[in-house]
């Protein structure tokens, strides 16, 4: 939280006594200050947006220090060529870039939440005067994306301090480390109120922007994940219930659809990076972003890390264990996967990808990086139906569903006729017992969602924390001889130095 000291520390220099004259007391200030700006519905739209710009930092380039490494590499479906602490967790450590990265920009999400919601409280009565209805909506967008952080902090570190005020003072810029699920426990309350708040949907002009569907499938991910922790019953009945409350949405006639930057913000996709091709690497709607906080206005998204495009020709590839998990019918295999590809091999958001225009050296994208899929929350209720003892069948159904649409996924061939569709993946009948159909959800939960958004690593995450699975004795399919998961690797290292300069926060064990 250095940035946060920083802050206060430069509050405190402007409100030192300085001398000054007349013609100096009359000058008009330069831009703006915050007790000029959050007036009008213009100024706390704008404000908003630079929430969301800051969620773009996760997708980005950023000269080979992009996070996604911390979500795709340490489960059992990537690999990489080459060694890495993300791939071999050797070497891990406090002083790691990338995860500083993740601890700062989260951070830096929650912090410019953090203002909105304080200011909606303290100028709200005139800011909305001529659109009172946006007041809500903007309370609801910024308690998303403040738990959407909250969630990726919990995932990656397990114990990072939860902050869920603006902090203005020395006295609370101290926050210790968070407690068990402190952080998913504020996501829950958080979504749970932006849900009630947020427009069900937008107009063209802002499209992509959070809705109350985005809120209910984030709600339906933290309490099932929460709940596997806890063995709850309350979570997954609150979480089929939160599924069951999701509108208007359905999954997409092919598979590959969901990567196909032609067919973006589709009936699928619950919430969507915002990629652009602008030569300023911005997003329409995000061009304006400001507030008390810099803003950079990069919103591309970057898949170089499946091609020989960057770090030296590095590639991450699917491991043999992915690729064996497939039938090899199963169109989603070929469809998200070159199985004879050697230097590369994943397809996801490749084949279906256009580049920015120009003035692009880094290979960043505008196919919009489908954060939120309804597929994941389909397999996330069938999962809560199964722990909170509900219909087997049931359940089994939400999972044929997802396979249906697989082995329907086929595609025209040079004239323009397509296929029957494939035999596989074929319906499954209902599992005998609760751990088999747990089985059954998690193995397709791995197929569908492989190489997207760290799914499969947050999952067998969570699994261990929960004693389901032992990741110590796990066969992650790494060819790197010096691979070891110990026990502590759950959680990664804090940023070395935010423990050292929080005298209440600790460093997580092991590192």
């Amino acid at each position: 939280m250095k940035r946060i000291y920083l802050i206060i520390a430069f509050l405190m220099v402007l409100a030192l006594p300085m001398s000054c004259n007349e013609e100096t007391v009359n000058l008009d200030p330069i831009g703006f200050t915050e007790a000029g700006y959050y007036q009008n519905e213009e100024q706390m739209t704008e404000a908003v947006f630079g929430v969301y710009q800051r969620l773009g930092f996760f997708y980005k380039w950023n000269v080979q220090q992009f996070v996604h490494r911390v979500d795709l590499l340490p489960s059992d479906d990537l690999t990489r060529t080459g060694s890495g602490p993300f791939e071999n967790f050797v070497g891990l450590d406090g002083n790691n870039g990338t995860l500083s990265n993740i601890y700062q920009y989260a951070y830096d999400m929650i912090a410019r939440a953090n203002v909105i919601l304080q200011k909606i409280e303290e100028n709200g009565d005139f800011a909305y005067e001529r659109e009172p209805d946006l007041r809500d909506i903007h309370r609801g967008e910024a308690l998303f994306l403040r738990s959407w952080a909250n969630y990726k902090l919990w995932n990656t570190f397990g114990t990072a301090p939860l902050v869920n005020e603006r902090i203005t003072d020395l006295e609370n810029a101290f926050p210790p480390n968070s407690t068990d699920t402190e952080l998913l426990d504020q996501a829950i309350e958080d979504l749970s109120t932006a849900s009630q708040l947020l427009p069900d949907s937008w107009d063209d002009g802002n499209l992509g922007r959070a809705t109350s569907n985005s809120a209910r499938g984030l709600l339906v991910k933290s309490l099932v994940f929460r709940g596997s922790l806890s063995n709850n019953s309350a979570d997954f009945t609150e979480a089929i219930n939160v599924f069951n409350a999701i509108s208007g949405v359905s999954l997409m006639p092919n598979y590959r659809d969901n990567f196909d930057a032609a067919i973006e913000n589709n009936s699928e996709s619950l919430f969507e990076l915002q990629a652009d091709d602008n030569v300023l690497q911005t997003n329409g709607w995000l061009t304006t972003a400001t507030d008390d906080f810099p803003v950079i206005g990069e919103i591309n998204a970057y898949y170089g890390y499946y091609t020989t495009s960057f770090e030296a020709g590095v590639t991450y590839l699917a491991t043999n264990s992915l690729l064996n998990a497939y039938d090899p019918a199963d169109p989603r295999l070929s469809l998200a996967f070159d199985t004879a590809g050697e230097n590369t091999n994943v397809l996801k958001y490749i084949s279906t990808d256009q580049l920015v225009a120009s003035g692009n050296p880094s290979n960043l994208s505008v196919n919009n990086t489908r954060i939120l899929r309804y597929a994941d929350v389909m397999l996330l209720a069938a999962e809560a139906i199964v722990r909170s003892g509900g219909s087997l069948a049931e359940a089994t159904n939400l999972v044929n569903q997802i396979r249906a649409r697989a082995r329907n996924s086929v595609l025209a061939d040079d004239q323009g006729i397509l296929p029957p569709p494939s035999t596989e993946p074929a319906d499954l009948s209902v599992p005998a017992t609760s751990e088999a159909a747990l089985d059954m959800i998690f193995l397709e939960r791995r197929l569908e969602l492989a190489a997207e958004e760290g799914h499969r690593w947050y999952d067998l995450r969570r699994r261990h924390l929960a004693g389901e699975i032992d990741l110590t004795s796990w066969d992650f399919s790494s060819p790197d001889p010096t691979f070891e998961f110990r026990e502590f690797n759950v959680n990664f290292p804090l940023p070395e130095s935010e423990v050292i300069d929080n005298p209440n926060m600790n460093q997580n064990p092991g590192y």
